[in-house]
C-alpha cells in the first residue's frame, strides 16, 4: 500500500506542474528566445520524472516492489554524483566565465548553473546507472 501510495502522490505532483507549465505558457504572450529555456528544463524533468513513475509502476504490476535495493543504490549514486557536479560547477563556473569571457558572474546566475548542472548529472547518471544495471 506504501508503494501505491508514493505513485500515487508523484503522479499527482507532476499533474500540478504539467498544469502549471500549461497556465505559464497560456499567459505568456509572445515567447522570446531567452523565456523558452524555463519551460524546456521543467519540461524535461518533467519526462524524467515520468518515465520513474513509470518504471516504478511497471514494477508494482509484476507483483514486485516499486523500488527495490538496487534502485535505492542507484539513487544513492547518482545523489552522490550530483553532489560533487554541484561542488565543481558552483567553483568551475565563476573561473570560466572569467576567464573565457573576462564576465564575472553574477549569484544568481551561478545558482541557476549550479541547479542545472547538478539536475542534469542525477539526471543522465540516474538513467545510465539503470539501464546498465550496476
Amino acid at each position: 500500500m506504501k508503494h501505491k501510495m508514493e505513485i500515487i502522490v508523484g503522479i499527482g505532483i507532476v499533474l500540478c506542474v504539467v498544469l502549471t507549465l500549461a497556465f505559464y505558457i497560456n499567459n505568456i504572450g509572445t515567447l522570446e528566445i531567452q523565456e523558452i529555456g524555463i519551460p524546456l528544463i521543467a519540461m524535461l524533468l518533467v519526462v524524467f520524472a515520468v518515465y520513474v513513475l513509470w518504471d516504478r509502476f511497471k514494477n508494482l504490476k509484476k507483483g514486485l516492489p516499486s523500488k527495490d535495493e538496487r534502485l535505492t543504490l542507484i539513487s544513492y549514486k547518482a545523489g552522490y554524483y550530483g553532489f560533487i557536479a554541484a561542488i565543481w560547477s558552483a567553483v568551475g563556473a565563476p573561473l570560466a566565465t572569467g576567464i573565457i569571457f573576462d564576465y564575472e558572474l553574477s549569484g544568481h546566475y551561478l545558482t541557476a548553473i549550479v541547479v542545472l548542472v547538478s539536475g542534469f548529472s542525477f539526471i543522465i547518471s540516474y538513467l545510465y546507472l539503470s539501464f546498465q544495471g550496476k
